[in-house]
């Protein structure tokens, strides 16, 4: 069996992902504007590199990545960075 790949240095977290996961694990009420200027707040339940998944109104949205503008978050998280060692 080969020896196992040496690791190099840490690279920082995706400030997305720390955002999202952040906003996901503290069942954060957010806010997402649509690029056509629709706002749509929900909580986000899961997302992957293209899509995120939101309950919004008792029902669950696909939102695509790319359709989104901005999230607003009803809180500051401090160090994004920090929050996620």
């Amino acid at each position: 069996m080969p020896p196992p790949a040496p690791k190099g240095p840490a690279t920082p977290p995706n400030i997305q992902d720390v955002f999202l996961n952040h906003a996901r694990r503290e069942k954060l009420s957010v806010e997402f504007r649509l690029m056509d200027g629709t706002l749509m707040p929900g909580r986000i339940k899961n997302f992957d590199r293209f899509a995120v998944i939101v309950e919004s109104n008792g029902t669950d949205h696909m939102l695509f990545k790319h359709a989104i503008a901005s999230i607003k978050s009803p809180r500051t998280i401090g160090n994004y960075y920090a929050s996620h060692e």
